[in-house]
């Protein structure tokens, strides 16, 4: 059972880490956005 506990918890760490990821590879293109918006 500890296996699928250590299995749930790589699953959960990989998932915020993609969307921290995701998250700060984003940023630049809304700065960029928001410009755009501004002119």
């Amino acid at each position: 059972m500890e296996v699928v506990g250590w299995i749930a918890v790589g699953v959960v760490a990989a998932v915020i880490l993609a969307g921290v990821v995701v998250g700060v590879r984003s940023v630049p293109d809304v700065q960029r956005y928001l410009k755009m918006r501004r002119m």
